[in-house]
């Protein structure tokens, strides 16, 4: 049990060629030097995909993003906090070409002139839910609901979509689980997959849990930009082939994994290693992954979205910190 609350608490925090066939020539064309010249300098692929891009990313849900990247030979590094990814953001010679984190942070960074690393894609649209007994319990005043994180993500995103909930709060999201299965609250905010783990755990003392509240809901359709994938404005005007292609490889990755079906995901956890990512296990995963929301976007697609994230942490010119 205390491994599975270390994982939890990190946690918070994918061409075809077309044959054209032409009708047979009656004769064999000429050979002239200007056609051999043209033809050497036309290439007949396009330059190769840099798959040496050096990546850091957060272990839990954002850092399950990059599993693709993993599997095709990137060179990833994953890390638990946000201190080594502010770290990597401010360094005047940063080694990695992109950085995974806490959108907010490397949006207010680079608002304040202290990050010239901008935001390409979003790749997490939050992970909070209120577990309890009731859905009454979300607007009962006698209740005592337990929350974490007061004055990061969970907790501002919690007071925007239940401002008339006051809650007991506490530090990390083991706590807030804690206390609600000792039954010092009624309900607690949680993150997945922390909010599945603590339903079945309290199932094994006859206690009956279930998700009362969807944080992703309540905010709007689609949730919101929890995380992102930053690079190197420099780097990617150099380069926008290879960051874009980590994008959609990410994206096709993400997006083909089905709730019904989380086999490949689940062998791909298992072979990097449930510890390195930062998660409790594969099957956990497998199970709560549509909660998780994971879902890669390039911030140029919803510049608006990461601006109302952005204002609950009063980010002025945040749509200024996006790749256009």
């Amino acid at each position: 049990m205390k491994k599975l609350l270390i994982a939890l608490t990190s946690l918070v925090l994918f061409a075809g060629c077309a044959n054209n066939t032409a009708p047979a020539a009656t004769s064999t064309p000429e050979v002239t030097p200007e056609a051999t010249q043209e033809a050497a300098a036309t290439p007949e692929t396009s330059p190769e995909v840099n798959t040496g891009l050096k990546i850091l990313a957060p272990n839990g849900a954002p850092g399950l993003a990059v599993i693709p990247a993993v599997k095709n030979g990137y060179d990833v590094n994953f890390v638990a906090g946000s201190d080594p990814l502010q770290a990597a953001f401010v360094a005047p010679e940063s080694e990695y070409d992109v950085i995974v984190a806490p959108t907010n942070l490397g949006v207010k960074l680079n608002t304040v002139g202290n990050s010239s690393y901008k935001l390409l894609a979003v790749v997490t649209w939050g992970n909070l839910y209120v577990v309890g007994t009731s859905e009454e319990q979300l607007s009962d005043t006698n209740a005592k609901i337990g929350a974490f994180g007061e004055a990061a993500v969970p907790g501002l995103v919690f007071k925007k979509v239940y401002p008339d909930i006051n809650a007991m709060w506490f530090n990390a999201v083991t706590d807030a689980q804690q206390n609600l299965l000792s039954g010092n609250v009624d309900a607690a905010l949680l993150a997945e997959p922390a909010a599945t783990a603590t339903i079945a755990k309290a199932k094994e003392n006859n206690k009956e849990f279930k998700i009362i509240g969807n944080l992703q809901s309540e905010w709007g359709e689609g949730g919101y930009p929890q995380a992102a994938l930053f690079v190197k404005e420099d780097a990617y005007a150099a380069d926008p082939a290879s960051y874009d292609a980590l994008v959609t490889l990410m994206a096709d990755y993400t997006s083909a994994v089905k709730a019904d079906d989380t086999a490949a995901l689940e062998a791909d956890i298992d072979e990097i290693g449930a510890e390195t990512l930062g998660v409790p296990n594969s099957k956990i995963v497998g199970k709560t992954w549509p909660r998780m929301n994971i879902r890669v976007v390039k911030g140029s697609e919803v510049v608006n979205a990461i601006e109302e994230f952005c204002g609950i942490f009063n980010i002025q010119n945040s749509a200024d910190a996006v790749l256009k």
